[in-house]
């Protein structure tokens, strides 16, 4: 039954293109499309070492029975991996595909759809999106022209081309089942295109195209817990994909600019639904970031960046996470009742975030500042028991508790009544580690 309704789903696909629904017809304009796209499909096979981990051999008791002392290792070699890539620059020889498969190999080969094989090095790879560039040295290469991803919807045809459990130029077809998909705990960026194009173990980086042939996305593998299709798999948008490799050629990596906040959905103070319009929250602040040294504040309600509204976190992380060191950008904020604009210039990422995972000490005076949040001012919470309610909504000792409801505390007795018995809510800020928090009590 489940054959059946996909040729009718495809065969009513077809014909509103002004072909015939007849299968001969299907078969026929399947295989134009397939013609162009899979000898720009390689399979990649690489060879590693390093050294094996087990939760079973993390266990004292279990290291102590097999006699492994503590500083004793178990070093796996020739460990080898198979996957897929596609070709996006014939002359330059460069494949993109999935950064988990190349990221610690010793040695990346690859197959070519007319069987050739070839030596492959690295160009470069960004963990965030798992995405990877290695270059062969071979002529008379095809390659696939990005897509837009951005014009993709909920119902359109696709085709993944790669090499599932090792089984080269294997093409699966579907339609895109969902846009934006996120929280699947894979990557640090995640938008992916959602399909019922089988994705199997072997498919990662290969490509998932559309009517037209064209690269709209790079298949990403999500093992399933059976590492079997379960008729959904994931591709990362070819926007995406576009941007990070042509940064990845250029230059091995991709910078991306530090901002310094984190921002949670506003929530209806009467049902506790998320909000319709995209206003998010500023719950989260690094001292001495871009952003607290640019005039964000905690508590400021984010309604747009560059014009543009975000319905949810991850939206708005996702964006964040694609600008480039130095980027300008321009907030939409509120703060109570007053709407402004502030421009910010985001920092390099790296230099952003080195400076706290430091070895040494660093010595440094404080600069005036207008953030109450930053300034370690207030009251510091000497000793925060274990059982209190204080513990329970999250405050910890050494903790700077910089304002209650917006104000500077101003006494003890009024933080004891705040933390001990709150009246509808509150809002804490609190100074931890340089880094500012805003903790909503109910």
């Amino acid at each position: 039954m489940l054959k059946i309704s996909r040729l009718l789903v495809l065969a009513a696909l077809f014909d509103a293109f002004g072909g015939t629904a007849e299968a001969t017809g299907i078969g026929a304009d399947v295989s134009e499309i397939l013609e162009r796209v899979q000898p720009a499909v390689v399979s990649i096979r690489t060879v590693s070492s390093g050294i094996f981990r087990s939760e079973l051999l993390e266990d004292p008791n279990v290291r102590k029975v097999l006699g492994l002392p503590d500083e004793v290792f178990i070093v796996q070699t020739g460990a080898i991996a198979t996957g897929s890539g596609v070709i996006i620059d014939p002359e330059g020889g460069y494949i993109v595909t999935s950064r988990h498969l190349v990221a610690d190999a010793d040695d990346v080969s690859v197959t070519l759809s007319d069987g050739r094989i070839f030596q492959a090095d690295r160009v470069g790879e960004d963990a965030p999106t798992d995405l990877a560039v290695v270059k062969i040295d071979a002529s008379k290469l095809a390659a696939l022209k990005w897509g837009n991803s951005s014009e993709l919807k909920v119902g359109d045809f696709v085709a993944a081309v790669g090499s599932p459990f090792g089984l080269t130029q294997t093409a699966t077809f579907g339609i895109v089942s969902g846009l934006g998909r996120s929280g699947l705990g894979a990557d640090e960026y995640q938008d992916y295109i959602q399909t019922d194009a089988a994705i199997n173990p072997g498919n990662s980086g290969g490509a998932l195209v559309n009517v037209s042939g064209e690269l709209i996305g790079i298949a990403r593998g999500i093992a399933a817990p059976d590492q079997a299709s379960t008729g959904i798999g994931f591709a990362i948008p070819s926007n995406i994909g576009a941007q990070i490799v042509r940064e990845l050629i250029a230059h091995g990596e991709y910078k991306r600019g530090w901002l310094g906040l984190s921002v949670t959905a506003a929530r209806d103070a009467q049902d506790g639904s998320a909000t319709q319009a995209e206003a998010l929250i500023v719950n989260e602040l690094a001292c001495n970031s871009p952003a607290e040294l640019q005039g964000v504040r905690l508590g400021d309600v984010i309604m747009a960046l560059g014009g543009r509204t975000f319905p949810t976190e991850a939206a708005f992380r996702n964006a964040i996470s694609l600008l480039p060191a130095n980027a300008r950008i321009t907030l939409d904020i509120r703060r109570g009742e007053a709407s402004q604009k502030l421009n910010v210039t985001l920092s390099d990422s790296a230099a952003g975030r080195d400076a706290s995972d430091q070895g040494s000490v660093v010595v440094a005076f404080p600069s005036a500042s207008d953030s109450l949040a930053c300034a370690p001012s207030g009251a510091v919470l000497i000793d925060v028991a274990p059982r209190s309610t204080a513990y329970s909504i999250g405050l910890r000792t050494g903790d700077y508790l910089t304002a209650i409801n917006g104000k500077p505390p101003v006494s003890a007795d009024q933080i004891g009544s705040v933390l001990e018995s709150v009246e509808g809510s509150a809002s804490i800020d609190i100074l931890r580690a340089g880094t500012a928090y805003r903790i909503d009590v109910q």
